[in-house]
């Protein structure tokens, strides 16, 4: 599961559904994972790969014990009895309950320009 983002712009033109298929079935670019090249910090995984990855933390390291690891999950413990303590408002959370086959929405805020940016999950739920 990857984290995704958009930007939505409430000044832009309207499309219909029909509208939007018609513009993705008529571009003349078609992408393809065999001819992206890997960033410095983002790489380009296959399905399998990205499989492997799932469930591992981000910054993890293959050395961490068992007490690293006890102590990590005690720490987001006490995150969580915090944040259960704080209003709705001092959360700073975004909270979804996506149906199955929708995306859980991780993040949303607005730009200096107006449009609203969104993070998301790519995995539907």
């Amino acid at each position: 599961m990857a984290t995704q983002s958009m930007q939505l712009d409430p000044a832009a033109q309207a499309y219909s559904d029909d509208d939007i298929v018609q513009k993705v079935n008529s571009a003349t670019v078609k992408v393809n994972a065999d001819q992206m090249t890997d960033g410095i910090s983002n790489k380009v995984f296959t399905v399998s790969q990205d499989t492997k990855l799932t469930g591992i933390e981000e910054g993890a390291t293959d050395d961490q014990t068992g007490d690293e690891i006890v102590t990590a999950i005690n720490a987001g413990s006490e995150a969580i009895t915090r944040e259960a303590a704080l209003s709705q408002d001092d959360l700073n959370i975004v909270k979804t309950s996506p149906l199955t086959g929708e995306f859980k929405v991780k993040n949303i805020q607005r730009d200096v320009a107006g449009k609203l940016d969104i993070e998301y999950d790519d995995t539907a739920v």
